[in-house]
């Protein structure tokens, strides 16, 4: 079959493609990202490219306004080429950069750093790990004393390591005739140590020299890293990124029927670590004296299809009834195995999974949350695409994955994008002009609305009169921002007109956008009461509610209950703790007894299916009104209504 360049823009890359493949799939080709929550199915219209010139074939779609359409504008997974074209990729805002920040300006952060490092010595636990850089002198060999070098280095350790006995990996032991020679036989080792053995990671130059560690929560949406000083503790530096498989698809399903196709597994395999961890780790690397040899020790979490994705496992029996993962428990590997860019000989801790949809990013959660220390029954909440959640204290605990989708991180919203720079983080709403007044992150020109600006809109709508409790939004002759759209082929507000956005597009929200986060505000809230159902428990019961995520950093705590998200109990009994996966892989990165830990608080988890339990759907359905069909479940919305 012919075959065709598209040049893309601005990346300049060319790629060669046969007749009749799709721009999207071009683009993968050629390794330009393309944001696409739906899984190139046409439907979130988040795939927008500009054909400049060039034979093509395109399906119109409601989400291209026809001035647009006009001006080139499609979607590139409904376009497919038919001759030589260059393109233009019109948006990837806030998705495929690397943000790096110092941690230690943050005063949030920072004191989360220190809350989750508090429930470390609250429950006992120290924060010590077994990596241990040594300065040693070796003596030379003589012909009286002419014992083989890894024995001459372990006659110098003796009285550091005792009676342990050295291991290296071949690769190291190949190395170390020439290094000790060329150093003059001054050396510095990277030593980890267990009760049997100590294991010899690296042989280098004597000097003094600092031993970092990596932690990163794989979410499914986004990526977040930290690099930490071993020796201290301290994080020197801190790094977050779209997750670049967005481009297969914005949830995990979507992304499991992928790696099935031809060379699918490779693509989500690469896009997660060359893509997004690797790259990540140079950028952490820039500002500070660190080598990748230098960076010894690595620990993931994420949910049970991240963390298979990942290590390139075969996912595709998680979706298939029974929902068998590959594994709870993941092997120690080694970067080598995985293609990390950081010392090859260096551990790879991977977090352990409870169930096919709870994964070691939960486990890592709760471990940052305490409660799993703690006699009160706390309700655990990740708001993230997924929504999981655990209910419990120190003696049993229950947990359960909701099928939320990517609504509380932008996906499914036509004009939604993750918490970046540019998206709207908080809305009001003047209840006589219906005016809206916006704040977004950075203080920039508005791109998108995240998670906590959707859900600041639509209780905003609500309790001004725009929508009612099934979210259709009625129709006022006295606002020229609601209005019919024929493409959608329903109402929308005009959140902000096209002049005042970062990208000349206007940032609306329609009916069906309010309907995709009322289903996924119900899987939530329904879950919470399937899981207190299960023990008995009613919502008074809940002592404390510990919410995490990225979403949780600017979350409104009135407008989530007033909506139906949150269990309306007592306010002070709220904890906001932000990327608890990320903490928690911190703490197990610092400390080998919180990594001991982790395994038991997943061996402690009782995880429930929600689609076997009969009463579940009757719950989410009398979940996805404004706030809910039991209006008696929110006294404080009663009063107010």
């Amino acid at each position: 079959m012919r075959t065709y360049s598209v040049y893309f823009k601005p990346q300049g890359k060319t790629v060669e493609v046969e007749k009749g493949t799709s721009l999207m799939d071009a683009a993968q080709k050629a390794g330009v990202f393309l944001d696409a929550p739906c899984g190139g199915k046409g439907q979130c219209g988040k795939c927008r490219v500009k054909v400049i010139e060039g034979e093509h074939r395109y399906q119109p779609s409601r989400l291209i306004a026809r001035q647009e359409e006009n001006m080139g504008i499609r979607l590139a997974c409904l376009t497919t080429v038919e001759g030589d074209m260059t393109v233009e990729i019109v948006q990837t805002v806030g998705v495929d950069d690397i943000i790096v920040e110092d941690i230690t300006a943050d005063s949030t952060k920072k004191s989360r750093v220190k809350r989750a490092v508090q429930v470390l010595k609250d429950s006992g636990m120290k924060a010590e790990n077994s990596f241990k850089s040594i300065k040693i002198k070796i003596k030379e060999p003589t012909l009286d004393d002419n014992i083989p070098d890894l024995e001459r280095i372990a006659r110098e350790l003796t009285p550091l390591m005792e009676s342990k006995k050295p291991v290296c990996s071949v690769e190291l032991l190949r190395k170390i005739p020439r290094i000790i020679r060329e150093t003059g036989f001054d050396v510095n080792l990277v030593i980890r140590e267990d009760e049997k053995h100590y294991e010899i990671l690296d042989v280098a130059a004597q000097k003094d020299r600092k031993i970092y560690g990596l932690c990163v929560d794989i979410g499914t949406t986004t990526v977040a890293a930290c690099l930490v000083d071993l020796s201290t503790g301290e994080i020197e530096a801190s790094a977050n990124s779209g997750n670049l498989q967005m481009q297969y698809g914005a949830d995990v399903i979507s992304r499991i029927i992928h790696s099935t196709k031809p060379g699918g597994l490779e693509n989500l395999h690469d896009a997660i670590v060359q893509g997004n961890v690797n790259k990540m780790i140079r950028r952490m690397m820039e500002n500070n004296a660190c080598k990748p040899e230098d960076i010894v020790c690595s620990v993931f979490a994420g949910n049970t299809t991240m963390t298979h994705l990942f290590l390139g496992v075969p996912p595709e029996n998680i979706r298939l009834e029974p929902y068998i993962p590959a594994f709870r428990n993941s092997p120690v590997f080694r970067a080598k195995d995985i293609a990390l860019d950081i010392n090859p000989n260096a551990p790879v801790y991977v977090l352990p999974n409870v169930a096919s949809y709870v994964g070691g990013d939960i486990v890592s959660g709760v471990l940052a949350a305490g409660f799993w220390n703690s006699d009160e029954v706390t309700l655990f909440m990740d708001l993230g695409t997924n929504g999981e959640l655990v209910l419990g204290n120190r003696e049993w605990m229950v947990a359960c994955a909701c099928s939320a989708g990517p609504a509380f991180e932008g996906g499914d919203i036509s004009c939604g994008m993750r918490a970046a720079p540019g998206a709207i983080e908080s809305v009001r709403i003047d209840n006589k002009t219906l005016i809206p007044d916006i704040v977004t992150i950075g203080n920039t020109k508005p791109a998108g609305i995240c998670g906590s600006g959707i859900i600041d809109l639509i209780a905003e709508m609500f309790f001004s009169g725009i929508i009612d409790g099934k979210g259709k939004i009625k129709q006022f002759s006295k606002s020229c921002r609601i209005r019919f759209d024929r493409h959608s082929g329903c109402r929308e507000y005009l959140l902000v007109p096209a002049e005042d956005t970062e990208n000349g597009r206007e940032i609306v929200i329609n009916e069906i956008d309010i309907d995709n986060f009322l289903r996924a505000k119900g899987a939530v809230f329904s879950g919470i009461k399937t899981l207190l159902n299960s023990v008995g428990l009613g919502m008074e019961d809940i002592k404390k509610v510990i919410v995490a995520g990225g979403i949780g950093q600017n979350l409104d705590i009135e407008n989530s209950i007033q909506i139906g998200l949150l269990p309306d109990i007592d306010r002070s009994r709220f904890e906001f703790i932000g990327n608890s996966s990320l903490m928690g892989a911190y703490l197990c990165l610092i400390s080998d007894e919180a990594r001991q830990a982790a395994s038991q608080i997943a061996e402690l988890m009782t995880y429930i299916e929600l689609s076997a339990d009969p009463a579940y759907m009757e719950e989410f359905v009398s979940a996805c009104f404004l706030p809910h069909t039991d209006i008696s479940l929110f006294p404080s919305v009663q009063a107010r209504i």
